[in-house]
């Protein structure tokens, strides 16, 4: 059984830092681990985002997730990935507010199996992304997807769609992104109608 929490608490927050400098420094070991002598991986979107954890039921953090939105300093997809010309100056034209991004997706090597990935992707996606951009009015959500990663939204109908070719230097090789909410909501419509219920009480 997993546990699903929107996070403020400054000491859960450190335990999801502490999390994602083992993932990323120490197992994938995308960064310098020199560059974190706290051990704690952070960068300057943090700030503007929403943070989510789930908490298997000893406590542990099996997986996290953040949703960036309203950000004055841009988005990671758009600074660290090249997309489309004819797709690019639109972007960078459009409401900021308008646009949200789905990063730091992890989940502990304990759960990456089908049945415990399915489950925490599908409960982030629905219950956490997809009500956060509902309530900020975000039209369209980037994020920078590994092919396998991008396959596995698609067999939750979840449906990103790449805006530029796979590319290296952001970690792993990585699609830039990006789905509608109305596309998500049209392909799920029961995400629609749980959201709206729930508003209510």
């Amino acid at each position: 059984m997993f546990y699903f929490f929107e996070v403020e608490d400054e000491k859960v927050m450190e335990r999801i830092y502490r999390f994602r400098y083992e993932i990323l420094c120490e197992e994938l070991k995308f960064f310098d681990k020199r560059n974190y002598p706290d051990e704690l991986e952070t960068d300057e979107f943090d700030r503007y985002a929403n943070h989510f954890v789930a908490f298997d039921e000893e406590f542990n953090i099996a997986a996290t997730i953040r949703y960036i939105h309203h950000s004055p300093i841009g988005y990671p997809t758009l600074k660290h990935l090249r997309i489309y010309p004819h797709l690019e100056e639109l972007l960078r034209l459009y409401k900021w507010d308008r646009l949200g991004e789905i990063s730091r997706v992890f989940v502990h090597k304990r759960y990456r199996n089908m049945a415990d990935t399915k489950y925490i992707i599908r409960k982030f996606v629905t219950q956490k992304i997809y009500y956060r951009a509902k309530d900020y009015g975000v039209e369209y959500n980037l994020a920078a997807l590994e092919k396998r990663f991008l396959r596995l939204l698609h067999m939750f109908n979840v449906k990103f769609e790449p805006i530029g070719e796979l590319q290296s230097g952001y970690g792993s090789p990585r699609y830039p992104c990006i789905v509608p909410t109305e596309r998500i909501e049209r392909d799920n419509p029961e995400f629609l109608k749980d959201y709206l219920s729930r508003r209510w009480f």
